[in-house]
């Protein structure tokens, strides 16, 4: 054999072809790796982005439910100390008025002894 012989330089030829063949066909797979790696990054980012917009707005929920929280807390606060503050007037309030009906009373006794003492007057003239 040889190296000028055309069989064998055929046989290269088409060699060549394939490994040429071969080589666009991994060319054309490597295309569509990246283009399927670029799809699966957009992907990824999307979802990255989106997971962190919800996590953004939790932790925005979140400050807002800590507010509201101490807002409410502060409330209830403010409503026992009008509560207690009421109560205590109502007992000051019912306190005096206690002291007025027993003072009503007295007078009311004062008075009948006086009515009683000017009928014996009367009376005895």
């Amino acid at each position: 054999m040889n190296n000028s012989d055309p069989n064998r330089l055929d046989r290269l030829e088409a060699l060549a072809e394939n490994v040429l063949a071969g080589l666009q066909e991994v060319r054309q797979g490597l295309q569509e790796t990246r283009a399927i790696a670029n799809s699966n990054a957009k992907s990824i980012q999307a979802l990255s982005g989106e997971w962190q917009k919800e996590r953004e707005q939790r932790e925005k929920d979140r400050e807002q439910w800590e507010k509201e929280r101490q807002g409410i807390y502060k409330l209830l606060g403010q409503l026992t100390r009008s509560m207690s503050d009421f109560y205590e007037i109502q007992s000051d309030f019912y306190n005096r008025f206690d002291k007025i009906e027993q003072r009503q009373v007295d007078m009311t006794q004062i008075l009948q002894k006086l009515i009683e003492t000017q009928q014996k007057s009367d009376d005895s003239k």
